[in-house]
């Protein structure tokens, strides 16, 4: 009985041994060949940019090319999904955003997309910054505040839709502030930013991306940051945050590659070390700093990390100000 065991367990080990050696050979194999990066916004905008750069960078590590793929729609549902619903093998992971723990907390998306999705590298932080035209009369973020105090409701703020970052970070404002402004929701950061420079509508906040230009060129003039401190970026240094003012309305959108959950932790090693040295790099910062983003790397635990804690903050945010409420109610 004990040899008829033994011999089993011998011509098992023999059967496995090839399978078992060529693991490692698996392995050191990847990338073997092109990598999708799926954006789940339209190509120019701040989060396609970045991941140009990053995707530039990180195939000169891994030796294969990282292919751009935009997937916009239905606030980044569209990309996320596709993200979340793709083989865990390496060969697609996407650029994902702060939106990707407001979608579930609202209700409807298909997934809960820190939970379906797995971390691989946090790459920027860019706080929202508020801005209005630079015709407008009002210097400062206090000279808009007294001014919104004189006239409730007669001054009106651009969004990109209710409850994403755009309504978060004013909405916030208004409440510290005492005052009371209105949100119009725009289809789009494009046709928001059209009315703003055209002067139909008062103020906005967004990306410090997709302002640096206008602002650079005396179009837009910056009133206020979002962030937990100031920006370094030479453009935004003097623009003081809602904190300093003595409001208490901070707000950090971020920027970070994942990948469907359940990749091999060799892949899953093998792509945060492509990141980590990519943004190591002096001209990849360089680079994501003159796009007008932070940048800062969190490895893939730091970056869950992230996840869970931004999604408890915001939970308890979009409840305290009604955001979740007005956005489920939207839904229904």
């Amino acid at each position: 009985m004990i040899q008829s065991t033994t011999r089993r367990l011998a011509l098992t080990f023999i059967c496995l041994t090839p399978m078992l050696s060529a693991l490692p050979a698996l392995a050191q194999s990847y990338p073997q060949r092109p990598i999708r990066l799926i954006v789940p916004f339209p190509a120019g905008g701040a989060t396609d940019l970045m991941g140009r750069v990053l995707a530039k960078a990180v195939e000169t590590r891994l030796g294969r090319p990282l292919i751009v793929e935009n997937k916009p729609g239905a606030g980044t549902m569209t990309g996320l999904n596709e993200l979340a619903g793709a083989r865990p093998d390496g060969y697609t992971i996407g650029m994902v955003t702060s939106t990707m723990v407001l979608q579930p907390l609202y209700g409807g998306s298909r997934h809960d997309y820190p939970t379906t999705l797995q971390p691989i590298a946090q790459i920027t932080v860019t706080p929202p910054v508020l801005v209005t035209g630079a015709e407008t009369p009002w210097k400062t973020a206090k000279d808009l505040i007294e001014d919104a105090k004189a006239h409730p409701k007669k001054i009106k703020y651009g969004i990109t839709g209710f409850g994403n970052s755009s309504h978060i970070g004013p909405t916030l404002l208004a409440r510290a502030a005492g005052i009371e402004i209105e949100p119009v929701s725009f289809d789009g950061g494009g046709v928001l930013l059209t009315a703003l420079l055209g002067g139909h509508i008062a103020v906005s906040a967004g990306s410090t991306v997709d302002y640096k230009s206008h602002i650079e060129a005396g179009k837009l003039r910056a009133l206020l940051s979002f962030g937990p401190e100031r920006s370094k970026d030479p453009l935004y240094k003097d623009v003081p945050t809602a904190k300093e003012l003595g409001y208490d309305a901070e707000i950090v959108s971020w920027t970070g590659v994942a990948a469907p959950k359940g990749l091999p932790s060799d892949i899953a090693n093998t792509l945060g070390d492509a990141f980590k040295d990519a943004m190591a790099d002096g001209e990849v910062r360089d680079a994501l700093h003159k796009l007008g983003s932070e940048p800062i790397h969190l490895d893939a635990a730091g970056f869950g990390a992230r996840w869970a804690s931004e999604t408890a903050k915001l939970r308890v945010v979009l409840t305290e100000t009604g955001i979740l409420e007005l956005v489920k109610s939207q839904r229904r």
